[in-house]
């Protein structure tokens, strides 16, 4: 098929992707259910820009509430995820859980 105008505006459409083929729903994981953030207004708190400290203190606040903070934050660890508050604790902080798990796993520690 050639390069035209009428292809580029289809597929700009549907993002590149087959339509019949879309994903119609992501599956949560199971913890989320009794999450307090989970029907919060304003989600963007969970991921501060870098100095906000206000929604970086607001976030850790209501996941000190949270009864599931401890499988957010494991759920976190074992999924890599890079951005944003998870389990009551930023980026930085699991970098720095992942690395002490590593330390001891290997008897460094």
């Amino acid at each position: 098929m050639a390069w035209n105008d009428s292809y580029l505006t289809s597929q700009a459409g549907s993002g590149g992707w087959d339509t019949s083929d879309r994903i119609l729903a992501v599956e949560r994981p199971q913890y989320q259910e009794g999450a307090l953030c989970k029907n919060i207004e304003d989600p963007s708190i969970f991921f501060p820009s870098p100095g906000d400290t206000e929604s970086l203190k607001a976030a850790k606040e209501l996941c000190s509430r949270c009864p599931v903070v401890r499988e957010c934050l494991e759920y976190a660890l074992g999924n890599n995820e890079r951005y944003g508050i998870w389990g009551g604790k930023s980026t930085r902080e699991r970098l720095l859980i992942l690395r002490a798990k590593r330390m001891l796993e290997v008897g460094e520690a």
